[in-house]
């Protein structure tokens, strides 16, 4: 492991020891790095080729960077560890059982449309309606595929908690070589839950972007008044995405990063000068990244409380059933699952259409489902709800074809959504057709 260390090492420190720092180019850093580690192919005892080693003078400080391509610890998995922290698990025990992979996600960079973005589309992710997104959350939930939907909210929190960087609000073209996000933290300190209202959890990109642009003119140099980051003059107006827009640049002269600077020096006997270069004001990276914490809050929060239940192998059978006083009669049987991400408690109504308008109620119930177990991250339970003679609010139905509805309700509020009835997957639709009249039996 020593061997690797070294060569792990030596990738870092391409980009950190050069003194004072200039823009470079996201995928030329990558490719670095991946030449770096090309030669490097682990055998069975955990020993690959050898790496010159690196002077001492320039040793990294070990850590958490931001960016995701660390080999020392990513700011987006610390961001989102403080936020599964924060969170009240007995509130939202979805994101308690999905804690690791939302982690992973929150250090996924697919959400970027390139390597050269410095945003994405969060409210695409959410949806998934389209390839880029592969699902995001709410189809893939839809197709019962959690673990998928949340590595997808995982990755809406990385963008999101991108907004808390300087350099990506202001679109500054960068690399791994920049020096905030290179620099070392290790502890994301959430104080207080944000005073927001309650958003929808791709809303709070935006939100948090807007917040950190406002705070760019302030964060100076306080020897030149030289800002460290800088909007390009005609970025767009705050509420838009200025990921999409013209490129900011750094605040020194020829587009330099003044946020890295010389160390204080000990000109004392000893001599001990430390000739590798640090950040400077590391108190707004501490506060950004405090603000990342809490905005993962949010955002895991809003999403937890907008996901709806959902319903699976919708069935409507017909059987014999006793009536009195007129004997045997034929009756339906309706039967279906429902899966539910925060709460046990949930009511269904079964309700009844005719060419796409409501005609009434035909069954409605509640029910307290069961915990996840397993592995499992849905409470989940089976219904079977009975309906006899065509009646639909104590009224008989005239002969004739039907539909009928399920609408599952969580504590929430959500609803199982209409959108699952024209997807691609017949187990989750809430509808199916009968035929009124039942037939009596002689």
């Amino acid at each position: 492991m020593k061997i690797l260390n070294n060569m792990l090492i030596t990738a870092a420190l391409s980009f950190t020891a050069a003194g004072l720092l200039s823009a470079a180019d996201f995928d030329k850093d990558l490719k670095n790095i991946e030449n770096r580690l090309a030669a490097y192919e682990p055998d069975s005892i955990g020993e690959g080729p050898a790496v010159a080693p690196v002077p001492a003078a320039a040793a990294p400080v070990f850590g958490t960077k931001w960016w995701s391509v660390s080999f020392f610890g990513s700011a987006h998995k610390a961001s989102a560890k403080a936020a599964l922290k924060f969170i009240n698990p007995g509130v939202f025990p979805d994101i308690k059982i999905a804690a690791d992979v939302l982690k992973e996600g929150s250090n996924d960079e697919s959400g970027h449309l390139s390597s050269e973005k410095n945003g994405g589309p969060v409210q695409e992710l959410w949806f998934g309606r389209t390839p880029f997104s592969r699902g995001g959350v709410l189809w893939n939930y839809e197709h019962f595929k959690f673990t998928e939907a949340y590595e997808r909210l995982g990755t809406i929190c990385h963008l999101t908690q991108d907004q808390a960087v300087p350099v990506h609000v202001a679109n500054i073209k960068h690399g791994i070589s920049d020096s905030f996000e290179g620099y070392y933290s290790n502890d994301v300190r959430i104080s207080a839950r944000r005073d927001r209202e309650d958003l929808e959890p791709w809303a709070y990109y935006q939100v948090l972007q807007d917040e950190t642009r406002s705070k760019l003119p302030g964060w100076t140099d306080p020897e030149t008044g030289l800002p460290y980051w800088v909007n390009a003059p005609d970025a767009p107006p705050f509420g838009s995405d200025v990921t999409y827009g013209p490129w900011g640049h750094y605040g020194g002269r020829r587009n330099h990063d003044l946020y890295a600077v010389p160390p204080p020096q000990d000109n004392s006997d000893s001599g001990n000068n430390n000739t590798a270069w640090i950040t400077a004001h590391p108190e707004i990276r501490e506060q950004q990244l405090a603000v990342s914490g809490a905005v993962t809050v949010s955002v895991l929060e809003s999403a937890s409380k907008r996901l709806p239940p959902l319903v699976q192998s919708l069935s409507v059978s017909t059987i014999s059933v006793r009536s009195l006083p007129g004997g045997d009669r034929l009756g339906r049987q309706i039967k279906f699952n429902i899966y539910e991400n925060r709460s046990p408690d949930v009511t269904y109504a079964v309700n009844v259409y005719k060419d796409g308008s409501y005609i009434g109620t035909a069954v409605t119930g509640a029910a307290s489902l069961f915990p996840p177990k397993d592995g499992a991250l849905m409470f989940s339970g089976a219904i079977t709800a009975y309906w006899w003679d065509g009646m639909v609010d104590f009224k008989p139905l005239p002969a004739g074809d039907y539909e009928l509805y399920v609408r599952v309700l969580d504590a929430d509020g959500n609803t199982t959504p209409d959108e699952v009835n024209i997807d691609d997957l017949p187990d989750n639709d809430i509808r199916a057709a009968v035929t009124i009249p039942l037939p009596a039996l002689n």
